[in-house]
């Protein structure tokens, strides 16, 4: 098991202009997102297969309506990828999350769809 260290992204986050949910989306959500960015296509991939999807005949289109079914619809794999977030904030992190857990669940596959969304070529 390799030890992964949260990859510093740089966003200009301003307190005075964003909200406390756009400031920890930013500090804490985005770093682990890109960390465990190859575990979330891994995870997807896996899935879809599971469900006997040929990813390689879909065409682009049908490919980004994939992942957004898939994440948005599919209760399993929505509770996964978060689970593989949520499993890396500390317990100060996790406080803030499960005030706002709702919230932040709805981000974190938002960003999931864009982040998986991206590796889909053309």
């Amino acid at each position: 098991m390799t030890n992964k260290e949260r990859p510093i992204i740089k966003i200009k986050n301003m307190p005075e202009h964003h909200l406390e949910i756009e400031l920890f989306q930013n500090k804490v959500l985005r770093p682990i997102l890109k960390m465990q960015h190859d575990l979330i296509l891994k995870t997807f991939h896996n899935h879809i297969n599971k469900l006997s999807i040929d990813w390689n005949q879909l065409k682009h289109i049908k490919k980004v309506k994939c992942v957004i079914d898939q994440l948005s619809k599919n209760l399993q794999l929505k509770n996964l990828i978060i689970g593989l977030i949520v499993g890396h904030l500390n317990e100060q992190e996790s406080n803030q999350y499960f005030n706002n857990n709702k919230e932040y669940n709805k981000r974190i596959i938002q960003m999931s769809i864009q982040r998986i969304q991206s590796t889909i070529n053309m």
